[in-house]
């Protein structure tokens, strides 16, 4: 196939450089659907390129089937043996798509496209929903107990709080992030979540962060249980750091297609380093409660690894596909070990019995008073 040049006389397409154009990473591949799409949203000929068609050639062409097209491939593509009308109706759109990508040089490109994912249809209700439950559960303990201050009401007694006695009772290792110790850890738990959790609804979708959230709550728990065995644990900082970690995971693979990349990391840092001081002061100005430093640190490790494989990549490249399975598997290896620590080798890390007899309320708080993870 030829293009018409300026003088009016035919030149062999250069077709390297189609393929350049249309890499806009530069590291030597297409993402196999993305080419796809491109084929299927840019008519240029009479002859319409059907979807099975599209797939078809693209499978016939993908001879390692990775699900990228490097250079040889791409000749293949070009030289694909069909018919000669779909032939050149390939040709021509690959041409048509190179050119109406803009170059690499031109980064409002990229910026046009994460904000164009920003969307409030449907509305981001998810973590809005979370934060209101855990106002309301703080709200009714503090007028069910009558005690609320920084530090309390810490409802000992609460079929929600995880309590490491009653391990059998599998929902605690969810439902103690309803729970919280003072308003003070309330508040920055729903700042946190409010701030970080919105945005990344917007262009992720709720259930991707419900995912994300409930996999930083269990990773917290089941951590604390680990290396903090006999200790009750309240608060939703586990499920928040997750999504501080899977924000900090959304700008590192959509870093070329996202607007401000160094600002929003500087912000969130900010932030991350912001809620730290804040359980550090509340660790140092009342010993009745404890942070549970393991609990932050797996739920940011949760987020982290999940979030790889959760969030949507607005353009995926090779190594972010190997990375991300890697790191769903390094966390369902940590989860299924944790589990099979609890329930067959309870005595490794000194866990209590699961289900003991119960004490009275009275003994049990004191029995646990100043010994409650936050």
């Amino acid at each position: 196939m030829s293009r018409r040049s300026r003088n009016d006389k035919y030149e062999p397409i250069n077709w390297h450089e189609i393929f350049q154009r249309i890499d806009q990473d530069g590291d030597g591949y297409i993402l196999r659907s993305e080419l796809k799409q491109y084929l299927l949203r840019t008519p240029v000929s009479e002859v319409p390129l059907s979807n099975d068609m599209v797939d078809s050639m693209l499978y016939h062409v993908d001879y390692d089937n990775d699900g990228f097209i490097n250079l040889q491939e791409f000749y293949g593509l070009v030289n694909v043996p069909v018919d000669s009308k779909t032939r050149s109706a390939v040709q021509r759109t690959l041409v048509a798509t190179a050119f109406s990508i803009a170059p690499r040089s031109q980064v409002s490109h990229g910026d046009r496209h994460y904000i164009a994912e920003y969307s409030c249809c449907p509305p981001p209700l998810l973590i809005p929903l979370l934060c209101a439950t855990q106002v309301g559960v703080f709200v009714y303990y503090g007028v069910t107990m009558g005690n609320v201050g920084s530090y309390s009401p810490v409802p000992f007694s609460s079929p929600l709080i995880y309590d490491p006695k009653r391990r059998l009772e599998m929902w605690r290792f969810l439902s103690y992030m309803f729970l919280h110790a003072g308003y003070v850890h309330l508040l920055s738990n729903v700042i946190v979540a409010l701030f970080v959790g919105i945005p990344l609804e917007m262009v992720h979708r709720w259930w991707r962060m419900l995912i994300l959230y409930t996999a930083g709550v269990l990773a917290g728990s089941l951590s604390a249980s680990i290396f903090d065995p006999h200790s009750y644990l309240v608060g939703a900082s586990g499920g928040c750091y997750a999504l501080v970690a899977a924000h900090l995971a959304n700008i590192i693979i959509n870093w070329g297609e996202m607007p401000f990349n160094w600002a929003r990391l500087l912000v969130l840092i900010t932030l991350m380093a912001t809620d730290i001081g804040v359980f550090a002061y509340m660790t140092l100005t009342n010993t009745a409660t404890r942070v549970s430093y393991v609990a932050h640190l797996a739920g940011f490790m949760a987020g982290l690894l999940v979030g790889m494989v959760t969030l949507r990549n607005l353009r995926e490249h090779r190594w972010e596909v190997v990375l991300k399975w890697v790191g769903l598997v390094v966390f369902l290896f940590l989860v299924t070990a944790a589990i099979v620590i609890q329930i067959f080798f309870p005595d490794l890390v000194g866990l209590y019995p699961p289900m003991p007899q119960r004490k009275p309320l009275a003994d049990l708080v004191d029995q646990v008073i100043g010994n409650v993870d936050i």
